[in-house]
């Protein structure tokens, strides 16, 4: 094959011998033109339109992608809420099907030209683009964000008008609506207050964090103390002897450094044990006098700025808390945990009957048990969760041993109470068994270099195995309740009241006091004696 070759124009011009013919191909470069963009120079919004499609194109260039402002254009909202609103007209007939005919047909409804240049105003933001990721011409904005440490990507999709009705976010409106109609206040409080942190100009996060919401550790502060990793800080204790052991108390420190010095670590961890209402569960700051009577109203004042909460509920307390109740005291025990697993077992047991004439055995129920697999692990952020955290290992351990008395040889058994989201609040269980994994390949432990009289050697990390039998607040059986999952209780059954904020309202609770009131009920008595039972 002879072959002429050009190097200025490789595919051009090629000779075939077996061909009587030259095939002269075009060069597929030419007549193209390659702009020159400096990436280490500042970007201009007019770099950009070097990325602009080609005429006649269909699909929408990368450069309207990029300067899309927002995820709803500007006056497209009266046509997305009419168009909602024959949507919901045909959703509202309850046949999916019949909603899946009318949506395209609403969608393919002509619009004016008059309202069509009205909702293009604001540039390339369209109807065909609802959902777009930040403009990258706002990365600026993110980076100069000073009004606070904490920067929410979702407030930043936006233009500069944050009270324009197609751009401000409301996060949280239609949860306060809710909780209006179900009387809800607290509920309303906390849903009003996210939606007006999400129009904020920094968005929610800025007020709804980990660190403010759920007390999770600002070590990273740059105003924090450094100098000296031995200093304890305001929730640091101190024991104040008494006349017998029994009157020793862990008190608040009384040392003025350590007062001044704020916590930073984790406000969970740091959570001590002790006997305290419900309500005080999540109270972080140590207590004056904490078990006497005479000081609650004062804790419960100065606490009132102290409460945090966990991403979910999770705690142990003893058997005298039953949900719903604010008036006893007892054992607290809460962990911040990563859960490992979670498992729950229920099971039937059967007994077989052999009968005559039949091959096959009968089968007769004989019981039910059910068991709750559940691991945990802890970590300790900083010097001062170190206590709280191993006080509590030790409390919970505890609750698998009897209680004895002064005038009896009989054992105590023990149980407790156990919450976990909204699966378990406060269900009676014993524990089964407990293990903890004091030492691993991860754990770190404190070496106490320098021989701090007030802190001990133990490790950082441990892993907790539990195996419990949940026995709940109502009988077991057909059609009942296995699960919480309720947000109001009754303050002498704990049985879950019914409502939109219980989810298994249609299910009995088998509670003694309920069977009770529908007996009186059946009987034909005054429902004056039992209209407090069982609600």
């Amino acid at each position: 094959m002879s072959k002429q070759y050009d190097i200025n124009n490789p595919y051009g011009n090629t000779t075939f011998s077996n061909e009587s013919i030259i095939k002269t191909t075009p060069s597929l470069y030419a007549n193209t033109v390659f702009p020159t963009v400096n990436l280490n120079a500042n970007v201009n919004e007019n770099d950009f339109r070097l990325l602009t499609n080609p005429a006649g194109a269909t699909y929408p260039s990368r450069y309207s992608l990029l300067q899309n402002r927002g995820n709803v254009a500007k006056g497209a909202t009266w046509v997305t809420i009419g168009k909602n609103t024959l949507s919901g007209v045909a959703s509202g007939i309850g046949n999916p099907i019949t909603q899946q005919f009318v949506q395209p047909i609403i969608s393919a409804i002509p619009i004016p030209l008059a309202t069509t240049a009205y909702m293009q105003a604001g540039g390339n933001e369209n109807m065909g683009k609802p959902y777009v990721a930040m403009p990258i011409y706002r990365i600026d904005d993110i980076e100069n964000w000073t009004l606070s440490k904490y920067k929410d990507f979702r407030s930043f999709r936006y233009s500069g008008n944050i009270f324009d009705v197609n751009t401000v976010r409301l996060d949280g409106a239609s949860a306060a609506a809710r909780g209006t109609f179900n009387l809800d206040a607290r509920g309303v409080a906390n849903s009003i207050a996210y939606a007006a942190a999400s129009a904020l100009p920094g968005g929610a996060y800025t007020v709804f964090n980990i660190e403010s919401i759920y007390g999770w550790g600002d070590q990273g502060n740059p105003n924090a103390l450094r100098r000296d990793f031995t200093i304890r800080t305001n929730v640091a204790t101190r024991w104040i002897t008494g006349a017998t052991p029994k009157d020793g108390k862990w008190a608040p420190t009384a040392n003025p450094l350590e007062q001044a010095t704020e916590f930073l670590g984790d406000k969970i961890n740091v959570i001590d044990f002790g006997q305290r209402k419900l309500k005080s569960v999540y109270v972080w700051k140590p207590q004056w006098n904490a078990g006497n009577q005479k000081w609650d109203k004062f804790n419960s004042f100065i606490s009132a700025t102290d409460i945090t909460k966990d991403f979910i509920k999770f705690y142990f307390t003893g058997p005298k808390l039953h949900a719903g109740n604010t008036a006893d005291k007892d054992d607290i025990i809460v962990f911040r945990a990563t859960i490992d697993s979670l498992s729950d077992t229920h099971s039937p047991s059967w007994s077989e009957t052999q009968m005559i004439g039949r091959a096959d055995p009968n089968y007769m129920y004989t019981g039910y048990t059910r068991e709750v697999s559940l691991n945990f692990t802890i970590y300790a952020t900083s010097r001062d969760e170190v206590k709280p955290i191993w006080r509590k290992l030790n409390a919970l351990a505890g609750y698998t041993t009897p209680e004895y008395g002064v005038n009896t040889i009989a054992m105590k058994s023990p149980w407790m109470r156990m919450t976990l989201g909204d699966l378990f609040v406060q269900q009676p269980v014993i524990i089964t068994s407990l293990s903890y994994t004091l030492a691993d390949a991860d754990t770190t432990w404190e070496i106490n270099i320098e021989s701090d009289p007030t802190m001990m050697e133990v490790p950082h990390k441990v892993t907790v195995q539990m195996g419990l039998n949940v026995l709940t607040d109502w009988l077991p059986q057909k059609h009942g309740k296995f699960y919480s999952l309720a947000k109001s209780f009754n303050g002498e059954t704990g049985a879950p009241i019914e409502g939109g904020d219980n989810w298994l309202s249609d299910f009995g609770t088998n509670n003694e006091s309920v069977m009770l009131k529908r007996s009186l009920e059946e009987r034909g008595q005054s429902k004056s004696v039992t209209k407090d039972v069982g609600k």
